[in-house]
């Protein structure tokens, strides 16, 4: 079949996919470029339906056939000899490192056709680690560049003026020391009369002189300021520069941990029985309800006895949310999320909504402290990091009623990072994982600006 793609027709875009779907281990791209094509022409909202009726295929699956098109479409004999878990594993890598990476380790004689699924997802965030490094070092450099130029800059306008003030000191010194040689050889009748006519000359020089000495001291001490400066400045850049990129080398080691995983797995980096609280808010619609049964099983394994799981879930499927987390999990109480501010029309129930059902579920019985009033609110729209984020204010005040400082706490959805923010910005320890390593990334950036004194760390870490 022709790999030429007709992007206006859906149907025969539908008969190809079919027909790669048969061979998608050897057509992995080729699926997706066709899939990238279908979605602009499927009706808006039945983009799940369809893939489900055509191909049986997921949003997820064909979100990853996606994104391999997107990323490798166009290098297909890059990657001609890779499977599709490879590909989706390399999709980790920064943009543009694909080719140095196949040609690095094929050259160590590890090449990644020839890998386990484990052993690449391992050296992709080596790899990654090792060029966000070399990356956040060049920009210091430039950075460092760039102040000492303009330090340099100063240092020479400045280095001019004493130059010159110098030279006007050394000239008055001159004329001082050649009249007083002048009135030492004269003879004292001659003296007499040098004296009555030098008088005014001299005191001028001598004005002159302590004038240009007060400017040249004055300069001077700016110039040993600034040098100063500059070395105080090269210091600190070299201490940047010694700083690693990664966030186990910023943090404390068990501070923050980050991982991209799919809770379909099951978590399995995650030790049984080692968090205190999960606190997540998963993805609301209805394709995503087998997500919580997957969930439920997570939290009763990686949970300390007692330990809660508190979810903040949508209204529209709130029945089957509760049954599904009821799998593994004992319910232990509903609360109250208001969102002032975000009204979602919800058409098929005539209805707009104000607040967010916040479901409590234990892993045997509740054994912490009295959490108080059930009814939480966010205090502003905040979709900056994620089109399906919450507000720091917001998941701060649950964060702070649930958990104690150096708890444990886990967030599986991880999104854009704000439960991992308002963790740390609270003194606890916190794991985050998502199926999507961008949200890693935002999260990660977020997780130094905070760490560092950020405006998202102005209450807590500086």
């Amino acid at each position: 079949m022709t790999d030429l793609i007709n992007s206006e027709n859906l149907e025969q875009l539908t008969v190809e996919i079919k027909f790669y779907v048969n061979q998608w281990e050897q057509n992995t791209i080729k699926i997706g470029k066709r899939l990238i094509a279908a979605k602009k022409l499927v009706k808006h909202g039945d983009w799940s339906k369809w893939l489900e009726e055509n191909f049986n295929l997921s949003y997820r699956s064909a979100k990853r056939f996606m994104d391999c098109a997107e990323r490798f479409g166009s290098n297909v004999t890059l990657m001609s000899d890779l499977k599709p878990t490879q590909m989706i594993a390399m999709l980790a890598l920064p943009e543009g490192e694909e080719e140095k990476f196949i040609e690095a380790k094929a050259a160590e004689g590890n090449p990644v056709e020839d890998m386990t699924i484990k052993n690449l997802r391992d050296e992709v965030a080596k790899w990654k680690t090792d060029y966000e490094q070399k990356k956040s070092e060049v920009e210091n450099l430039f950075r460092d560049n760039k102040n000492l130029k303009a330090e340099n800059a100063w240092l020479e306008k400045n280095r001019g003026d004493l130059e010159s003030a110098r030279k006007t000191v050394d000239k008055l010194i001159m004329e001082r020391d050649s009249l007083q040689e002048q009135l030492k050889n004269q003879e004292p009748t001659v003296v007499e009369k040098i004296v009555e006519k030098i008088p005014d000359d001299y005191i001028n020089t001598k004005t002159e002189l302590t004038a240009a000495l007060s400017k040249a001291e004055d300069l001077q001490s700016q110039l040993d300021k600034a040098m100063k400066n500059v070395e105080k400045l090269k210091k600190t850049n070299e201490r940047l520069a010694r700083k690693q990129y990664t966030l186990q080398k910023e943090l404390p080691a068990d501070a923050c941990k980050l991982f991209q995983a799919d809770i379909c797995d099951g978590l399995p980096q995650i030790a049984d029985n080692s968090v205190d609280f999960i606190i997540t808010d998963p993805p609301y619609p209805k394709e995503f309800l087998p997500l919580y049964e997957n969930l439920s099983k997570v939290s009763a394994r990686v949970l300390k006895d007692g330990g809660s799981l508190v979810c903040m879930v949508g209204q529209s499927y709130l029945p089957e949310v509760i049954q599904l987390l009821k799998i593994s999990m004992n319910y232990h109480w509903s609360m109250c999320y208001l969102t002032p501010g975000q009204t979602p029309q919800l058409w098929q129930k005539r209805t707009n909504t104000y607040w967010k059902p916040l479901l409590w579920f234990v892993k045997g019985e509740y054994k912490g402290d009295w959490i108080g009033n059930d009814v939480m609110q966010s205090p502003r729209n905040d979709k900056n990091f994620h089109h399906w984020g919450q507000s720091v204010g917001g998941m701060k005040d649950i964060v702070e009623r649930f958990t104690n400082p150096n708890d444990i706490v886990l967030d599986p959805f991880l999104g854009g990072g704000t439960t991992g923010i308002t963790a740390i910005m609270t003194g606890r320890k916190f794991i985050g994982a998502d199926i999507e390593q961008k949200c890693l990334d935002t999260t990660l950036e977020r997780v130094k600006e905070c760490y560092y004194g950020g405006q998202e760390g102005a209450n807590g870490l500086a």
